[in-house]
Protein backbone atom coordinates (compact mmCIF):
# COMPACT_ATOMS: atom_id res chain seq x y z
CA UNK A 1 0.00 0.00 0.00
CA UNK A 2 1.32 3.34 -0.83
CA UNK A 3 1.63 6.04 1.45
CA UNK A 4 -0.17 9.47 1.49
CA UNK A 5 3.13 11.41 0.55
CA UNK A 6 3.69 8.80 -2.69
CA UNK A 7 -0.01 9.20 -3.39
CA UNK A 8 0.28 12.89 -3.65
CA UNK A 9 3.34 12.78 -5.44
CA UNK A 10 2.00 10.19 -8.22
CA UNK A 11 -0.50 13.01 -8.15
CA UNK A 12 1.21 15.88 -9.57
CA UNK A 13 3.72 13.88 -12.01
CA UNK A 14 0.30 12.60 -13.41
CA UNK A 15 -1.01 16.39 -13.18
CA UNK A 16 1.96 18.30 -15.08
CA UNK A 17 1.07 17.13 -18.84
CA UNK A 18 -2.14 18.60 -18.36
CA UNK A 19 -0.85 22.03 -16.99
CA UNK A 20 1.70 22.45 -19.62
CA UNK A 21 -0.92 21.74 -22.62
CA UNK A 22 -2.58 24.49 -20.93
CA UNK A 23 0.08 27.11 -21.94
CA UNK A 24 -0.65 28.94 -24.71
CA UNK A 25 2.54 28.69 -27.82
CA UNK A 26 3.82 32.36 -28.79
CA UNK A 27 5.04 31.81 -32.11
CA UNK A 28 5.80 35.09 -34.43
CA UNK A 29 4.83 35.13 -38.15
CA UNK A 30 6.70 36.75 -41.29
CA UNK A 31 4.97 37.87 -44.45
CA UNK A 32 7.03 35.48 -47.47
CA UNK A 33 7.97 37.86 -50.25
CA UNK A 34 9.67 36.39 -53.65
CA UNK A 35 12.45 37.97 -54.52
CA UNK A 36 15.46 37.86 -57.02
CA UNK A 37 18.71 37.50 -55.48
CA UNK A 38 20.77 40.60 -55.14
CA UNK A 39 24.27 41.08 -54.82
CA UNK A 40 26.45 44.41 -55.12
CA UNK A 41 29.78 44.24 -57.30
CA UNK A 42 32.03 47.46 -57.78
CA UNK A 43 33.12 47.06 -61.51
CA UNK A 44 35.22 50.53 -63.40
CA UNK A 45 33.66 52.26 -66.21
CA UNK A 46 34.13 55.44 -67.87
CA UNK A 47 31.49 58.12 -69.47
CA UNK A 48 31.56 58.45 -72.88
CA UNK A 49 29.41 60.54 -75.52
CA UNK A 50 26.66 59.61 -77.01
CA UNK A 51 27.29 59.70 -80.12
CA UNK A 52 30.49 60.40 -82.41
CA UNK A 53 31.03 60.80 -85.78
CA UNK A 54 34.58 61.38 -88.24
CA UNK A 55 33.16 63.48 -90.32
CA UNK A 56 35.08 63.15 -94.10
CA UNK A 57 34.49 64.54 -97.46
CA UNK A 58 31.75 62.79 -99.57
CA UNK A 59 33.48 64.27 -102.72
CA UNK A 60 37.10 65.20 -103.40
CA UNK A 61 37.65 68.73 -103.36
CA UNK A 62 39.88 71.30 -102.06
CA UNK A 63 38.35 73.39 -98.48
CA UNK A 64 37.59 76.13 -99.16
CA UNK A 65 36.45 77.74 -95.62
CA UNK A 66 36.29 76.46 -92.16
CA UNK A 67 33.41 77.60 -89.94
CA UNK A 68 33.88 76.31 -86.77
CA UNK A 69 37.05 75.20 -84.46
CA UNK A 70 37.81 72.68 -81.56
CA UNK A 71 35.66 73.08 -78.62
CA UNK A 72 32.42 74.69 -81.22
CA UNK A 73 29.23 73.97 -80.23
CA UNK A 74 26.69 73.36 -83.35
CA UNK A 75 23.53 71.78 -84.06
CA UNK A 76 22.33 69.97 -86.40
CA UNK A 77 22.51 70.93 -90.25
CA UNK A 78 24.94 73.78 -89.16
CA UNK A 79 27.57 74.31 -91.88
CA UNK A 80 30.79 73.46 -90.91
CA UNK A 81 33.50 73.55 -93.91
CA UNK A 82 32.48 74.13 -97.56
CA UNK A 83 34.55 72.81 -100.58
CA UNK A 84 35.31 73.49 -104.04
CA UNK A 85 35.98 70.59 -106.47
CA UNK A 86 37.21 71.83 -110.54
CA UNK A 87 35.99 68.38 -112.20
CA UNK A 88 32.26 68.67 -111.04
CA UNK A 89 32.02 71.72 -112.18
CA UNK A 90 33.64 70.87 -114.87
CA UNK A 91 31.51 68.25 -115.92
CA UNK A 92 28.18 69.86 -115.25
CA UNK A 93 28.75 72.97 -117.18
CA UNK A 94 30.02 70.40 -120.15
CA UNK A 95 26.73 68.51 -119.80
CA UNK A 96 24.48 71.64 -119.19
CA UNK A 97 25.92 72.75 -123.13
CA UNK A 98 24.77 69.73 -124.28
CA UNK A 99 21.17 70.63 -123.51
CA UNK A 100 20.85 73.25 -126.15
CA UNK A 101 22.56 71.37 -128.78
CA UNK A 102 20.15 68.74 -128.87
CA UNK A 103 16.83 70.94 -128.13
CA UNK A 104 18.11 72.25 -131.68
CA UNK A 105 18.59 69.24 -132.99
CA UNK A 106 14.70 68.76 -131.98
CA UNK A 107 13.82 71.63 -133.30
CA UNK A 108 15.07 70.73 -136.74
CA UNK A 109 14.03 67.30 -136.33
CA UNK A 110 10.33 68.90 -135.59
CA UNK A 111 10.96 71.06 -138.54
CA UNK A 112 11.56 67.93 -140.83
CA UNK A 113 8.45 65.86 -139.29
CA UNK A 114 5.98 68.68 -140.27
CA UNK A 115 7.19 68.08 -143.85
CA UNK A 116 7.11 64.73 -144.02
CA UNK A 117 3.51 65.01 -142.71
CA UNK A 118 2.93 67.74 -144.98
CA UNK A 119 4.21 65.48 -148.15
CA UNK A 120 2.64 62.66 -146.94
CA UNK A 121 -1.05 63.95 -146.03
CA UNK A 122 -1.00 65.20 -149.84
CA UNK A 123 -0.23 62.13 -151.12
CA UNK A 124 -2.88 60.78 -149.20
CA UNK A 125 -5.19 62.96 -151.28
CA UNK A 126 -3.70 62.55 -154.41
CA UNK A 127 -3.97 58.22 -153.98
CA UNK A 128 -7.57 59.32 -153.54
CA UNK A 129 -7.54 59.42 -157.19
CA UNK A 130 -6.52 56.44 -158.87
CA UNK A 131 -3.49 56.58 -161.12
CA UNK A 132 -2.56 59.62 -160.03
CA UNK A 133 0.35 58.55 -157.13
CA UNK A 134 2.52 55.25 -157.24
CA UNK A 135 1.55 53.05 -153.84
CA UNK A 136 5.79 53.03 -153.26
CA UNK A 137 6.12 56.71 -153.12
CA UNK A 138 2.96 56.60 -150.45
CA UNK A 139 4.82 54.07 -148.61
CA UNK A 140 7.71 55.88 -148.53
CA UNK A 141 6.52 59.21 -147.30
CA UNK A 142 4.58 57.28 -144.58
CA UNK A 143 7.80 55.70 -143.68
CA UNK A 144 9.57 59.33 -143.49
CA UNK A 145 6.78 60.60 -140.80
CA UNK A 146 7.95 57.45 -138.82
CA UNK A 147 11.65 58.28 -139.21
CA UNK A 148 11.15 61.99 -138.10
CA UNK A 149 9.02 61.10 -135.04
CA UNK A 150 11.29 58.05 -134.02
CA UNK A 151 14.20 60.93 -134.09
CA UNK A 152 11.95 63.37 -131.66
CA UNK A 153 11.92 60.41 -129.23
CA UNK A 154 15.22 59.74 -129.23
CA UNK A 155 16.10 63.31 -128.57
CA UNK A 156 13.60 63.70 -126.00
CA UNK A 157 15.29 60.65 -124.00
CA UNK A 158 18.46 62.48 -124.63
CA UNK A 159 17.51 65.35 -123.12
CA UNK A 160 16.21 63.75 -120.38
CA UNK A 161 19.23 61.71 -119.88
CA UNK A 162 21.83 64.56 -119.59
CA UNK A 163 19.40 66.63 -117.27
CA UNK A 164 19.44 63.69 -115.25
CA UNK A 165 22.95 63.29 -115.08
CA UNK A 166 23.04 67.31 -114.26
CA UNK A 167 21.24 66.84 -111.40
CA UNK A 168 23.47 63.80 -110.14
CA UNK A 169 26.07 66.21 -110.53
CA UNK A 170 24.65 69.08 -108.38
CA UNK A 171 23.55 66.30 -105.61
CA UNK A 172 27.16 65.30 -105.59
CA UNK A 173 28.02 69.43 -105.37
CA UNK A 174 25.15 69.69 -102.47
CA UNK A 175 28.27 67.43 -100.58
CA UNK A 176 30.85 70.06 -100.71
CA UNK A 177 28.66 71.94 -98.05
CA UNK A 178 29.47 70.01 -94.78
CA UNK A 179 27.05 69.86 -92.41
CA UNK A 180 26.69 68.88 -88.61
CA UNK A 181 24.63 65.54 -88.54
CA UNK A 182 23.41 66.03 -84.70
CA UNK A 183 23.93 68.39 -82.28
CA UNK A 184 27.51 68.33 -80.40
CA UNK A 185 31.00 69.79 -79.98
CA UNK A 186 33.94 69.85 -82.47
CA UNK A 187 36.58 68.03 -80.61
CA UNK A 188 39.23 67.59 -83.02
CA UNK A 189 39.82 69.81 -86.13
CA UNK A 190 41.59 68.72 -88.90
CA UNK A 191 40.15 70.68 -91.87
CA UNK A 192 41.87 73.66 -93.26
CA UNK A 193 41.54 76.03 -96.24
CA UNK A 194 43.46 74.94 -98.88
CA UNK A 195 44.08 71.30 -97.69
CA UNK A 196 42.75 68.54 -100.43
CA UNK A 197 39.94 66.17 -98.86
CA UNK A 198 38.53 63.37 -100.09
CA UNK A 199 36.33 59.95 -99.13
CA UNK A 200 36.47 58.16 -96.16
CA UNK A 201 39.78 55.37 -96.47
CA UNK A 202 42.81 54.07 -94.93
CA UNK A 203 44.83 57.02 -95.24
CA UNK A 204 42.64 59.80 -95.19
CA UNK A 205 41.75 62.20 -92.15
CA UNK A 206 38.43 62.62 -91.27
CA UNK A 207 37.94 66.72 -91.68
CA UNK A 208 36.18 66.97 -87.92
CA UNK A 209 35.37 65.07 -84.94
CA UNK A 210 31.89 65.39 -83.64
CA UNK A 211 31.03 64.38 -80.22
CA UNK A 212 26.97 64.70 -78.70
CA UNK A 213 28.33 65.38 -74.94
CA UNK A 214 24.95 66.54 -73.89
CA UNK A 215 24.06 62.99 -73.55
CA UNK A 216 26.63 60.79 -72.01
CA UNK A 217 26.75 56.81 -72.03
CA UNK A 218 28.14 54.99 -69.12
CA UNK A 219 30.45 51.93 -70.47
CA UNK A 220 31.79 49.39 -67.91
CA UNK A 221 33.50 46.06 -68.13
CA UNK A 222 31.12 43.78 -66.53
CA UNK A 223 33.11 40.23 -66.10
CA UNK A 224 32.00 36.54 -67.27
CA UNK A 225 31.37 35.27 -63.67
CA UNK A 226 28.81 38.77 -63.32
CA UNK A 227 27.43 38.65 -67.16
CA UNK A 228 24.49 36.35 -66.13
CA UNK A 229 23.27 37.95 -63.26
CA UNK A 230 22.88 41.25 -64.82
CA UNK A 231 18.80 41.74 -66.43
CA UNK A 232 17.47 44.28 -68.86
CA UNK A 233 16.08 46.95 -67.60
CA UNK A 234 18.17 46.67 -63.98
CA UNK A 235 19.49 50.33 -62.61
CA UNK A 236 22.73 51.06 -62.42
CA UNK A 237 24.16 53.50 -59.64
CA UNK A 238 27.51 54.97 -60.36
CA UNK A 239 29.55 57.61 -59.24
CA UNK A 240 32.58 59.89 -60.71
CA UNK A 241 35.66 60.92 -58.89
CA UNK A 242 34.86 64.18 -59.94
CA UNK A 243 31.40 64.50 -58.09
CA UNK A 244 31.79 62.37 -54.81
CA UNK A 245 28.38 61.70 -53.50
CA UNK A 246 26.32 62.84 -56.12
Amino acid sequence: MYSARKLWAIALVLAAPALHAQEPVRTELTTVEQRPVSRSNIVVGELAPYQQVAIHAKVTGFVESVRVDRGSRVRAGDLLATMTAPELEARRAEAESRIPEIEARKVEAEAQLAAAQSTYGRLQEAAKTPGVVAGNDLVLAGKAVEAAQARIAAMDKSVEAVRAAVRSIQALEEYLQLKAPFDGVITDRYAHPGALAGPESDRSKPLFQLEQINRLRLVAAVPESLFGSVRNGTRVPFSVPAHPGA
